[in-house]
């Protein structure tokens, strides 16, 4: 198994479904019970949490393109992780920030993402 390549293909395939403004094709990356900690947001679970934070983010992006960067992965039998940067360019206003993913392997050998945890990088001025 080539994990580097699992995650590669995992996130471009996310970012296009984001690029396209299709928070349900984002989700099916995601677990039923997804646990998300998004900036200056409470904690959420679940899909329909998700999705509500997936929709808002898209709305307020105004078509930008999303995209990621893999900085460090591991994997332990059926549990991975992730991490990496992102950014969200040709929005305004455009975001740069960092995030977490743990994703588990599914039944049919799929991995999706259980929890996670993303970050705005701070601005340069702050």
């Amino acid at each position: 198994m080539d994990m580097k390549k699992i995650l590669e293909d995992f996130d471009d395939a996310y970012n296009q479904a984001f690029n396209r403004g299709d928070a349900e094709g984002c989700a099916a990356f995601f677990t039923d019970d997804v646990i998300l900690l998004a900036p200056g947001q409470p904690m959420t679970r679940g899909k329909q949490a998700f999705l509500d934070t997936y929709r808002s983010r898209m709305r307020d992006s105004g078509g930008g393109t999303h995209s990621n960067e893999l900085v460090e992965f591991g994997v332990e039998g059926d549990m991975a992780y992730q991490v990496g940067t992102f950014a969200v360019t040709g929005a305004t206003p455009s975001e740069r920030g960092s995030f977490v993913n743990v994703l588990k392997r599914q039944p049919d050998g799929t991995w999706k993402v259980a929890v996670s945890i993303f970050n705005h990088d701070r601005p340069q001025d702050a």
